[in-house]
């Protein structure tokens, strides 16, 4: 849970208890259901905020192995060794798009 919707908790629970011991049951049921009701919607947030990490992690990393087969490629003679780099090199290129629509989604 962020720091933030931390905080937003504890605050309605902070007023839900303060509106219990005022005696103020119309409050306090009101404060409870808002809790209720935002709970699905922040652990909802909470899943994409976690995913789109994961999400520019993976970018990250391919980017990373994309650039170590370039280097690979300019030294690698004709050959095998060449075709089998740009084979990885298309690979990566292909996961890199489909982790870009993903991130898309989330943004």
């Amino acid at each position: 849970m962020s720091s933030w919707t931390q905080t937003w908790v504890n605050d309605y629970l902070d007023l839900y208890n303060y509106a219990r011991t005022i005696g103020d049951s119309a409050w306090a049921e009101d404060l409870l259901r808002k809790l209720r009701d935002q709970k699905d919607i922040m652990l909802e947030e909470e899943r994409k905020v976690r995913l789109l990490r994961e999400l520019l992690a993976n970018y990250d990393r391919i980017n990373h192995q994309l650039l170590e087969i370039f280097n690979k490629l300019r030294g690698a003679s004709e050959g095998s060794q060449a075709e089998s780099l740009q084979e990885q090199w298309l690979k990566l290129k292909l996961m890199r798009i489909d982790v870009s629509r993903k991130i898309l989604q989330y943004i």
